[in-house]
């Protein structure tokens, strides 16, 4: 895992343009604590920054074919990359060992169908030096992140847009229409096309992209869908059963350890359960608790409804884990704030990415890659809250349920005027949902479809996007089984009469862990990630620091009023604790990003 960057058809000067790629691969070097290189050919330029998991002498990067002609950098790792190696020998002369290797002779060999044979999470650019094309593309589900943008026929990419903003003239302003997407719906936000950045880009999930003088291309490549099958309850267990099973092998194998993030829920449970099955040595396991565990009141009737902490370690005792307990410390709550909104360019939208980035600061002292049960809810009906008959009519519904109407009266009343970003909102995403087929409104059913495509084409690119972020932070690579294209297959054949049967979220895989796992750990009801309820007063006590003095991105884009009211009312239920973390993040995110 790594982090990936370049310039093409640069108009700089050599020594412009080599200062360039530098700036961006140091911008990324957390990515790749192993190795950092570049390649400059001519007007065009490429960084690698290395995280060794395979072949760590013969995987270095920029590689190039024997050739000279072709140079790729690559981010990721192709799981079935042994047997394509067979494949492709009566073709291609190997020199390492590495999966670098496979996806360029892949590509030099099959041309853009080598996505086909892909199993694994990747980004990756090849660049063709004789005919001047680009090719690049993206994983599946968007588990490897690329960012791009073209500015007077240059093209910039790179694994982080924060690397983009180091090397570019004048800094992109605020796309307004995904700032007010960020403040009303942040869980669904900064996906798509357009990031929060005017004129930068991301590659979409199962999307690849040609640059030369001709211009950009893309083309979808993949997208999951849910199908119609004929297949009875059993074989499709069964199917499951064998996909995530097989998932999990591949996704252990490595030169080096893998460890796993082990929240206590069925997930990653699951998969420490099953990675304990089929590992040669015991799994270290991460699992995140908070100062004075043991006095926090876990609301049933919230999202996060119970505490996960005794089932991790119940779960860590049976399959004989090593366990680490990593407990979160603000010795300063602002600066922890502070921090995130620097690490996640895309602004911080969920307070459990504290827990992300504590866990994978204590991992990466121990290893280099842990397995995460990501995707896991998105491709299996895993949101109760998000599907029931009260929610799931329109996307209005879902963010209703987070408190739309407050949060849309964060913004200017100027924003409020232009945009309309309820109505604007809800138009987009049942457009999205529309482009997979079905409609919200017409049957309970459909709903319920409807609602999880939402979920899965937006809710989860953001959760990978926090997951890839936090992770390479610290030069951890997180894998993502439940992403496996043959784990996506399997599910993708069962439709919400099963997947949500008798109203129980992730019905067909609690199937499938009943056979792995005891029925208290298979069956327990869904508690989102955890995190720290008792932070809102400390989050109004920030938010009216930040309001005290003059702020032209405060000033500009939201309401200062509505702000302050938030900051000082008596109570705080879970919405609005949750609403004044994402308005902290967005303001000190602006304060670094924007300002």
């Amino acid at each position: 895992m790594c982090g990936i960057g370049g310039i093409l058809f640069s108009a700089d000067t050599g020594p412009v343009l080599r200062k360039k790629i530098e700036t961006i691969s140091k911008a990324q070097r957390h990515r790749g604590p192993d190795d950092e290189r570049t390649l400059v050919l001519g007007q065009h330029a490429l960084c690698h920054q290395r995280l060794s998991l395979l072949d760590a002498a013969g995987g270095a990067q920029p590689f190039t074919d024997p050739s000279g002609r072709y140079h790729i950098v690559y981010n990721g790792e192709i799981y079935n990359h042994a047997t394509l190696r067979e494949v492709l020998r009566p073709h291609y002369d190997f020199h390492t060992r590495c999966d670098t290797e496979v996806v360029l002779a892949a590509y030099m060999v099959w041309g853009e169908a080598c996505l086909d044979r892909f199993n694994g999470m990747f980004s990756f650019l090849i660049w063709d030096q004789q005919n001047q094309q680009a090719f690049a593309a993206r994983d599946p589900l968007g588990v490897k992140p690329l960012a791009y943008l073209v500015r007077q026929d240059t093209f910039y990419f790179a694994s982080e847009v924060k690397a983009l903003l180091r090397v570019l003239d004048q800094a992109p302003l605020p796309d307004t229409s995904r700032l007010a997407e960020f403040v009303i719906a942040p869980s669904l936000s900064g996906n798509g096309v357009n990031t929060i950045f005017q004129d930068i880009r991301y590659l979409e999930p199962g999307t690849l992209l040609r640059f030369g003088q001709d211009g950009l291309r893309l083309k979808t490549w993949y997208q999951f869908n849910w199908q119609t099958s004929n297949r009875d309850e059993y074989t499709l267990i069964s199917e499951i059963d064998d996909a995530l099973q097989q998932s999990v092998r591949l996704s252990i194998r490595a030169d080096v350890p893998v460890g796993a993030f082990l929240s206590g829920g069925l997930d990653s449970s699951l998969l420490a359960t099953l990675a304990a099955q089929h590992s040669t040595q015991a799994i270290e396991a991460f699992t995140v608790a908070f100062e004075n565990h043991d006095q926090i009141n876990f609301d049933p009737g919230t999202i996060v409804n119970s505490d996960d902490l005794p089932f991790a370690k119940q779960v860590a005792r049976q399959v004989k884990a090593g366990f680490h307990q990593v407990t979160i410390q603000h010795p300063s709550l602002e600066n922890s704030l502070r921090e995130l909104a620097r690490i996640n360019e895309r602004i911080p939208v969920w307070e459990q990415e504290f827990s992300q980035h504590h866990l994978s600061r204590a991992a990466s002292r121990h290893v280099k890659a842990v397995l995460v049960g990501d995707a896991a809810d998105e491709t299996n009906y895993g949101y109760y809250f998000l599907l029931n008959n009260q929610v799931n009519h329109s996307p209005l519904g879902l963010m209703n349920l987070f408190g739309a109407e407050k949060r849309a009266t964060m913004l200017s009343p100027k924003l409020r005027r232009e945009l309309d970003p309820l109505q604007q909102l809800d138009a987009e995403y049942r457009q999205l949902v529309c482009k997979a087929g079905v409609q919200f409104g017409r049957c309970e059913t459909e709903n319920i479809l409807a609602m999880s495509v939402l979920v899965n084409r937006r809710w989860l690119a953001r959760l990978l996007h926090n997951g890839d972020i936090h992770t390479m932070h610290f030069g951890l690579e997180a894998r993502v089984p439940f992403a496996n294209r043959n784990m996506l297959y399997a599910v993708s054949q069962v439709g919400p009469a099963l997947g949500f049967k008798m109203g129980v979220e992730k019905y067909m895989l609690r199937q499938v862990a009943l056979r792995h796992m005891p029925a208290t750990l298979a069956l327990r009801k869904k508690s989102s990630l955890p995190r720290d309820p008792r932070l809102g007063a400390a989050y109004q006590a920030i938010l009216q620091q930040l309001l005290a003095g003059k702020h032209d991105f405060i000033d500009t884009y939201l309401d200062r009023k509505a702000l302050e009211t938030l900051s000082r009312q008596p109570t705080i239920p879970e919405a609005d604790r949750l609403l004044l973390f994402n308005m902290i993040s967005l303001i000190q995110w602006a304060s670094h990003y924007v300002q």
